[in-house]
């Protein structure tokens, strides 16, 4: 029991010298910069609503048909139609980046829709402007199937069948979608819900490593060990537990931001939300003490901990889903905690799963939290122990 209390003494010991050792400027890139950049992506998401984005509407037939095609885009929300007289110069102003895609009613779009033939509505997007071309053709096609139906409608119409039996023709087969969160397509919570746990992730990874090689910049390494008894455990733990509440608060305050000001309420809990955010701060707390470890400087400590966390986000699965990539891609996925995080996240936000359903979730974390704080507390306890006995010696 002693050796507990002991033990517990050292690492608050060891935590009240690394508050103190902590300068202004490492405060400011490492704990303040993440929470201004949290801030800072949420406001630039603004509503995460597209809304009058300039497409060009080019009218070749010039007809009653193809102004009522024009009307009910402009009456959506997300369309702002800009006329011009003809495609090339619409696909010239494309080019040119004023509007972000085209329209075109083509020649005799009337006369062919009046004989029953049919015709079409050309849309001109820049696939590599994903959100934006895909919100294009999404609200494009709803504003033609609304259009088709309406002339479908009137022409079973004239057949004689009523108005119930033209329903009937239209609603053989129909579609029922359910969206389980998110339910507006906000891209405040799509892309806030991914960016802004990996800004924090990414200021975690710096500052554990940071908190690490201050002391060897210093030179006081044996000073820190000194502080903790000579035990790598407490020395460690002590180290990077302010770190670790600090980055758990900002955690937190994304949680609130997101729920509260957002409005993006979780369909399950926010205790399990935010554990799986402090399960994945644990995984890079292990993995700063590893990469602390095998570094022979402290530069490169730095280049490893940047390069580990900042390519991340890509492999995450919410843009492109993990099936979908390379064997390879994805058993690298796999291997980042953010990549579990922001599973675990959207099963708490939009799924409402229980603590039974998330094992999976936590017993990743778990494992990629257990091999780099056990390979990393044995090679930093070599690496230290002979840095320490080495300046016993210089100064014996």
């Amino acid at each position: 029991m002693r050796e507990v209390s002991t033990w517990i003494q050292a690492i608050a010991r060891t935590t009240v010298r690394e508050c103190r050792e902590w300068t202004f400027g490492e405060l400011f890139f490492c704990a303040i910069m993440p929470l201004f950049w949290v801030l800072v992506v949420w406001a630039l998401l603004g509503d995460g609503v597209m809304t009058k984005l300039a497409v060009g509407f080019v009218d070749e037939d010039k007809s009653h048909m193809s102004r009522e095609v024009a009307r009910a885009f402009e009456a959506t929300r997300t369309f702002r139609l800009v006329h011009i007289s003809s495609r090339e110069e619409a696909m010239r102003q494309m080019r040119q980046g004023t509007i972000y895609g085209v329209i075109a009613v083509p020649f005799a779009y009337s006369r062919d829709m009046l004989n029953g033939l049919g015709s079409s509505v050309n849309l001109y997007v820049d696939e590599n402007r994903y959100a934006i071309a895909g919100t294009l053709q999404a609200d494009a096609a709803t504003v033609l199937s609304a259009l088709s139906q309406q002339g479908i409608f009137a022409q079973a119409l004239r057949t004689g069948v009523g108005t119930a039996g033209v329903e009937r023709i239209l609603e053989v087969v129909h579609s029922e979608f359910y969206p389980m969160g998110n339910m507006q397509f906000s891209f405040l919570a799509f892309l806030g819900g991914s960016l802004i746990p990996g800004v924090i992730m990414v200021g975690a990874m710096l500052g554990f490593v940071i908190a690490f090689v201050r002391e060897a910049r210093l030179i006081k390494i044996t000073e820190w060990f000194a502080c903790a008894n000579y035990s790598a455990s407490v020395a460690i733990t002590g180290k990077l537990l302010p770190h670790y509440a600090l980055y758990c608060f900002i955690f937190l305050f994304y949680i609130a931001l997101f729920c509260g000001h957002g409005g993006f309420h979780p369909t399950g809990s926010i205790f399990l939300w935010f554990a799986c955010g402090a399960c994945c701060l644990a995984v890079f707390a292990a993995m700063a003490v590893l990469i602390a470890g095998i570094s022979p400087n402290w530069r490169l400590a730095l280049v490893l901990a940047s390069g580990y966390a900042a390519p991340a986000l890509p492999y995450t699965g919410f843009s492109i889903p993990l099936d979908s990539m390379s064997d390879a891609a994805r058993i690298f996925g796999q291997c980042l905690p953010l990549t579990w995080l922001i599973q675990g996240q959207a099963q708490q936000w939009t799924l409402g799963a229980s603590l039974s359903n998330m094992g999976a979730t936590f017993l990743a974390l778990g494992i990629l939290f257990i091999l780099p704080a056990s390979a990393g507390y044995f090679i930093f306890r070599s690496k230290i122990s002979s840095v320490t006995n080495r300046d016993k010696a210089a100064r014996t």
